[in-house]
């Protein structure tokens, strides 16, 4: 089980213009974003959620610099759905619903869209960690609870990644969300030893308890080399383990309103992600 984060005392500064510039011409990057919130805006309808201008272009050219940059979405998200919603297909390397899937870039993939299409539709490189696969049988468990359990008609939705079971609440009524919230935890607790609840904006979630935004980056290093400086861009608590995994070696960068975080710098928005990511791209044009 991937161990908590310390806590964090005070929001971090912001980010100094040009820092990814100045580091990428030191070192080569293993850049890591997050999706929502991070690349893309948060939206009452997590489907929707689209990633923001300027972002897709700046990941193909910088996906293109794979000598200087390795690229990869680390996300709640399955992989398949990432690629889907980004367009970026087998262009950069994904980590899916918070590390219990794992896809590698495609060295078919150049910074070409015409090779890319050829890919966009297979996902038979998604790898899936034994201690993960292993748990199913308490997720059924957990799928079954939520099946009896969730109201229909009252603002409840919930999201079957297959190795994770999400439960959003955004349009809920907050008693009725604090409730089943809940339930749905001490379930899980007392039902599903293996697995572990997380918390996120709006939405509770089950997933393996081997998985993590910290442990991902360090798999993510492994596959990159570990000559990339590893930059990680995340809004949300379970970014955290990501941002502890890199205090010692690495850039953590929160997104979004100023909050205690680990993260050693922060943006305001996913639209000064995609500024910034523009800016790398052109420097290293």
């Amino acid at each position: 089980m991937p161990q908590r984060p310390p806590p964090a005392s005070k929001p971090p500064p912001p980010l100094p213009a040009a820092t990814l510039e100045e580091l990428a011409a030191r070192s080569p990057i293993l850049l890591c974003l997050d999706y929502d919130g991070t690349i893309s805006e948060l939206v009452s309808r997590p489907a929707r959620a689209r990633p923001v201008e300027g972002v897709v272009p700046a990941l193909k050219a910088l996906a293109a610099r794979r000598e200087r940059i390795a690229v990869a979405i680390v996300s709640g998200r399955p992989v398949a759905q990432l690629r889907r919603m980004t367009g970026l297909g087998h262009q950069v390397m994904y980590v899916g619903v918070h590390g219990a899937e794992i896809a590698g870039r495609s060295r078919a993939a150049d910074d070409d869209d015409v090779h890319d299409n050829d890919h966009n539709s297979s996902n038979d490189d998604i790898h899936v960690p034994d201690d993960v696969a292993r748990y199913a049988p308490e997720l059924d468990r957990v799928r079954a609870w939520l099946a009896r359990n969730v109201p229909e008609g009252a603002g409840f939705e919930v999201e079957d990644k297959r190795l994770a079971l999400a439960l959003h609440y955004r349009h809920a009524e907050p008693a009725a969300a604090a409730s089943l919230s809940g339930k749905f935890e001490e379930f899980v607790r007392a039902e599903a030893p293996h697995l572990r609840v997380a918390h996120n904006k709006m939405v509770i979630e089950a997933l393996p308890a081997a998985t993590s935004k910290g442990a991902a980056v360090r798999a993510l290093g492994l596959k990159a080399g570990p000559a990339f400086m590893p930059v990680y861009f995340g809004d949300d608590c379970t970014d955290e383990d990501a941002f502890a995994e890199l205090v010692s070696r690495g850039v953590g960068v929160l997104v979004g309103e100023a909050r205690p975080s680990l993260a050693r710098w922060r943006v305001e928005s996913p639209a000064a992600v995609a500024r910034i990511l523009t800016a790398l791209a052109t420097a290293l044009a």
